[in-house]
């Protein structure tokens, strides 16, 4: 009987499709690490650049398509900017609007940076009215 028949663990290729499984199995259950706040300013970047687009093309109304996706953004930041959008389709007028919301993401985004206390929770079901009376 041969060496190699003899060896009862796997070879060095197996090992490494074994481990690559591994850590990719790991990867998958990792949650995103990127804010909301920061996934809007994202969003916010790819509807500018289309604004843009439409005013290199010198198009007079942004596509119906592409400003609702700025009405849905930007009333998910403000809704006195959602109300300043208005119906009002011209692309300067809209990437106005969209520069204001992206203020205000920004702005948000640094808030989210900051470090902040914990809640606390209190035990055994006392609430400020517990502490009060005791």
């Amino acid at each position: 009987m041969s060496v190699a028949a003899r060896r009862t663990g796997p070879g060095p290729m197996e090992r490494t499709c074994i481990e690559i499984a591994r850590i990719q199995r790991a990867a998958s259950f990792r949650r995103a690490r990127i804010s909301r706040s920061r996934l809007r300013v994202r969003e916010s970047d790819a509807l500018l650049e289309l604004i843009e687009e439409c005013r290199a093309r010198q198009w007079p109304l942004v596509p119906s398509h592409l400003w609702s996706a700025v009405a849905r953004a930007v009333r998910a930041v403000s809704p006195e900017l959602r109300d300043d959008l208005g119906i009002n389709r011209d692309p300067e007028h809209v990437a106005d609007i969209l520069f204001a919301a992206q203020e205000e993401l920004l702005a948000q985004a640094r808030r989210d940076r900051e470090p902040s206390l914990a809640e606390i929770i209190p035990l055994f079901g006392h609430g400020r009215a517990g502490a009060a009376a005791g």
